[in-house]
């Protein structure tokens, strides 16, 4: 990396089944969208997405984790990485594959932030942002990854949550068509042995 040049980049991303009007989710994003280009500056600032995350009403079991990770690997092999960190286990590889494509159009990426909005469940939505702050060992395929991810659920079986979302998202249109925005769907797909998941994924933007 150079020491002289910052990547930082950031990607939000939201999961759900195909609809004929946005999600609460879609909206909620769109929402988020408009609010950190409201300030260009700092756009890309943790910080920034962080408190704008929180302005989202009735969160429920709202975590905060942070750790640092010291990471062995090519270079070639950070975008994977840094995807990786921001699915959690119970979300599907697809996501990750999608994030990853994403963070090689910049290289060598040394902050990333990426907000995952899941309504995968039309009754609830899963909420996850996860803000990465890279920095490269003295060996160059070595690097210390900083890790700041908040996660939360909206309950939007819950009407007085419903309302609320309505109330402060109601009139927000789905994001399309940009670079930074990422559009999923999941599928239901029986098996013999179980029940699983199969995703499609369809990108709004470039990927």
């Amino acid at each position: 990396m150079n020491p002289f040049a910052r990547t930082a980049a950031a990607l939000f991303l939201v999961n759900g089944p195909k609809s004929n009007s946005p999600l609460d989710a879609e909206k909620i994003c769109s929402a988020l969208i408009q609010t950190l280009l409201e300030d260009a500056s700092r756009n890309l600032e943790a910080r920034a997405w962080q408190n704008a995350v929180q302005t989202v009403p009735y969160q429920v079991g709202r975590m905060k984790l942070t750790q640092t990770l010291n990471c062995t690997m090519p270079l070639g092999g950070l975008p994977d990485k840094l995807a990786s960190m921001c699915t959690s286990k119970g979300q599907r590889p697809t996501l990750a594959k999608s994030i990853g494509s994403y963070l090689k159009q910049f290289g060598k990426p040394t902050a990333f932030n990426c907000l995952i909005l899941d309504q995968s469940d039309t009754a609830e939505i899963h909420l996850s942002l996860t803000c990465l702050d890279v920095t490269e060992d003295r060996n160059p395929e070595k690097f210390i990854i900083a890790s700041t991810q908040v996660s939360a659920k909206l309950k939007l079986s819950n009407q007085q949550t419903q309302a609320a979302i309505t109330e402060a998202f109601g009139s927000f249109q789905a994001t399309s068509d940009q670079p930074f925005y990422l559009r999923t769907e999941l599928i239901q797909m029986p098996t013999k042995s179980s029940s699983m998941e199969d995703i499609r994924t369809r990108c709004s933007g470039r990927t």
